[in-house]
């Protein structure tokens, strides 16, 4: 049976704290009654710190109280010194410096200087899964130099891990905020949507308007992208606390505007729309984008002529 030990120097069986935090109960086989009673006074001298680190604090609305960051960044930080693997461990985001905008609704951002970075943060994620909370949903990007892995708890819990290699391989981490190259990815987002495009507007053609929906909703995805990368350019960071605030924040209205693609015209008015809407952010990117969409605006005419009782071939 798994145990759990905390920073504070306790140590306490997991799931009869988990039936006495949830159930208000345990039942201690072969246990005497007094037993029982001295589980439950060992639970209560558990300080506050150590519950919080083990998930098991007071709630407010379904989610963690406030502090939980702080507290569960100094087991991980403990937890990191012991692996000499690690050559730092540190927070970014808003758990950084005092920590005074962490709030109920924040995550725990961690940077990690590693020569490993696959392999350090799935082990230390595997760790938070058996000691701390179940992972309940997970993400994983980035390659060999650079790998985040985010995680959501089953006490709700959110913590994105990156690691990476040093930058000049002297212990410095890379600065947070700047993986990958901003122009490399527009790029990059260009080539996907039009390979979304075409493929979008070629299902309709062949009157397959479920993939065709689909991948025109993707187009739309990859408009928002494009807006959040001319926002994080703006600001000079990916690190957003709150929306809103900028000119970019308002080009979710303007999807709004777009037509349902769910019919045959439906998705190549709704190409159209997006397509228009791309080029427009890509000229506030760069004012010569040198983006020509010539053939998939003529592979959209040909759609649209179409006769719908025409055989695909």
């Amino acid at each position: 049976m798994l145990t759990t030990v905390s920073p504070g120097g306790s140590a306490f069986n997991r799931t009869l704290l988990d039936k006495i935090v949830h159930d208000g109960s345990a039942d201690v086989r072969g246990g005497s009654r007094s037993r029982r009673q001295d589980l439950h006074r060992e639970v209560h001298r558990c300080d506050c710190a150590n519950l919080m680190v083990m998930g098991l604090e007071e709630r407010v609305g379904g989610l963690p109280t406030c502090g939980w960051q702080k507290h569960l960044l100094a087991w991980l930080a403990a937890f990191a010194a012991k692996d000499s693997r690690i050559r730092d461990l540190r927070p970014h985001g808003s758990a950084s410096g005092a920590g005074t905008g962490v709030d109920r609704w924040s995550d725990l951002d961690l940077l990690i200087t590693t020569e490993e970075p696959v392999v350090v943060t799935e082990n230390l994620a595997q760790q938070i899964s058996t000691r701390l909370s179940p992972v309940f949903a997970s993400s994983r990007s980035g390659g060999p130099d650079r790998y985040t892995v985010r995680l959501v708890l089953s006490d709700l819990r959110r913590l994105d891990i990156t690691a990476a290699v040093p930058s000049d391989r002297d212990g410095t981490l890379l600065r947070a905020g700047t993986a990958g190259d901003a122009t490399d990815a527009m790029a990059e987002l260009l080539n996907s949507f039009r390979f979304d495009a075409v493929l979008a507007a070629v299902k309709a053609a062949r009157e397959d308007v479920l993939i065709g929906a689909h991948l025109t909703h993707q187009l739309a995805q990859h408009v928002l992208v494009a807006a959040m990368l001319l926002r994080d350019r703006d600001a000079g960071t990916n690190h957003h606390r709150f929306g809103g605030t900028t000119r970019w924040d308002a080009w979710t209205a303007r999807l709004a505007s777009a037509p349902t693609p769910y019919s045959r015209a439906g998705v190549t008015a709704a190409i159209r729309y997006y397509t228009d809407t791309l080029e427009t952010l890509l000229t506030d990117w760069d004012p010569q984008p040198h983006c020509d969409n010539r053939p998939l605006l003529i592979l959209l005419e040909a759609v649209d002529e179409r006769d719908a009782g025409t055989t695909t071939s």
